[in-house]
């Protein structure tokens, strides 16, 4: 099992680090003290799963399980300085957890359950799991998270109202933000799930517009609805999804 830690804490790190490399089977090919860094060593060692602190300045351990959030997603278990009270949340969801200081014996038991999770489930039912996690401990059960892009070695927070609209790119989708553009590897489906639906309507198989940023709807004279956002960018709405765009905007002009 590769492993790679996270924690911004260097003696928690080290202590964990020697437990783990007491363990048969078990390699810890990374450490970070930060969640953006965490991405970066994560993309590039490809570990099975990661021991991720909750409680890190900056970019914390929830921001960044939700920034992993993906196909390619290693198995997360949690390391908290929670009572158990609030550690049971964890336990609840079905990620795993462990206290400060790391007990051995816990630690036995979750890297068990992380080869079991690992020999029995696909990537696809790990990422729907983690998801779940992380709207749980953000305490949002009916809104969504926003988005962590990877740009240049950087990690930028795209939060989701600030999203004018989504477009489909083959197995990609590209979020317009303002002036910039980035494409995110998501398929158009899982896409509309994260987003909110109060905030953004699918008006086409290939577009998400957010509601409060379409500014104008019109009709050309080959029948097609046209919706024009506060960019001025043109969105075509599919004949599908014609009484979802009536919904947005009230009245219509003819090209």
């Amino acid at each position: 099992m590769r492993v790679v830690l996270v924690d911004d804490e260097p003696l928690a790190r080290r202590r964990l680090e020697i437990l783990l490399n007491r363990r048969t089977g078990v390699d810890v090919v990374g450490q970070c003290g930060d969640g953006a860094t965490a991405l970066q060593v994560i993309a590039e060692e490809k570990p099975d799963a990661v021991f991720l602190d909750i409680k890190m300045p900056a970019m914390d351990g929830i921001e960044t399980a939700a920034a992993l959030a993906k196909a390619e997603a290693p198995a997360v278990v949690f390391v908290t300085a929670y009572d158990e009270h609030g550690a049971k949340a964890f336990e609840s969801a079905a990620v795993d957890y462990l206290l400060k200081p790391v007990d051995e014996r816990r630690l036995d038991e979750a890297l068990l359950r992380v080869r079991e999770k690992l020999d029995s489930r696909s990537a696809e039912d790990r990422v729907a799991q983690l998801e779940a996690i992380v709207s749980e401990l953000k305490g949002d059960a009916g809104g969504k998270a926003d988005f962590w892009i990877k740009d240049r070695g950087r990690v930028i927070r795209v939060e989701q109202d600030e999203i004018e609209w989504v477009e489909a790119e083959r197995d990609y989708v590209r979020l317009h933000v303002r002036e910039r553009s980035w494409l995110v590897r998501e398929t158009m489906h899982r896409m509309e799930a994260k987003l909110d639906d109060g905030l953004f309507a699918r008006v086409h198989r290939s577009a998400i517009v957010n509601r409060r940023r379409v500014r104008m709807a019109k009709t050309t004279r080959s029948g097609a609805r046209i919706l024009t956002l506060t960019s001025g960018a043109e969105v075509r709405v599919g004949r599908s999804y014609e009484t979802v765009a009536q919904s947005l905007i009230g009245g219509e002009q003819t090209a």
